[in-house]
């Protein structure tokens, strides 16, 4: 099974032990080596607590899925470590500027 390259990318970033008094954010990275933004940053998105540290991100849909089209993986499922929050970031109406779901 082989799917089709990466455009973008989503990272989470912590700001836990840094002194920042900031929540967390999800960025977005424009991995398209086509592109005139390849490797850059090119959305946050800022959670809406301070000292989640996101951890470990996920799908709402598994890989397996790949191909069936009753599945997307509109949904990022971002659980946190210190706080015991999980948002739910909507990737699916704009994938390069993404948006708390439910949080």
């Amino acid at each position: 099974m082989k799917g089709p390259r990466e455009e973008i990318v989503y990272l989470p970033c912590i700001y836990r032990n840094t002194g920042v008094e900031k929540p967390d954010y999800l960025a977005t990275v424009d991995v398209d080596p086509k592109s005139p933004h390849y490797c850059q940053v090119i959305h946050r998105l800022p959670m809406p607590n301070l000292k989640d540290e996101l951890h470990h991100s996920g799908w709402n849909a598994c890989s397996s899925c790949f191909g069936d089209a009753t599945k997307s993986r509109n949904r990022l499922i971002l659980p946190s470590l210190i706080s015991s929050r999980v948002y739910v970031v909507d990737v699916g109406t704009d994938a390069r500027a993404p948006r708390i779901h439910k949080g």
